[in-house]
């Protein structure tokens, strides 16, 4: 299977179905994590993925044990304030 795109002058590009599958596979989105320290770490995790993927990655990252104390808030990130990140 292939996909046709029109190029200006007429031209075409044709694409296989494989690399249009492989592109469809690049869904990382990077989350930048407010931690309690003030400092912003960024992880990236599949946009598909629940939060809890996301929170189990900052654990990993932070050595955490004691889990059932932390979470993660969603913020506005229209500005750059660094409290408008996702915090743990």
């Amino acid at each position: 299977m292939t996909a046709r795109f029109r190029l200006p002058a007429g031209r075409t590009y044709n694409v296989r179905a494989s690399e249009l599958a492989r592109d469809r596979q690049h869904t990382e989105v990077v989350c930048n994590i407010l931690l309690l320290d003030n400092t912003v770490q960024a992880f990236r995790v599949n946009k598909h993925d629940q939060g809890q993927v996301l929170l189990d990655i900052v654990f990993k990252h932070l050595d955490l044990t004691e889990r059932d104390y932390f979470g993660l808030q969603l913020a506005d990130d229209s500005t750059d304030n660094p409290e408008d990140h996702l915090t743990i």
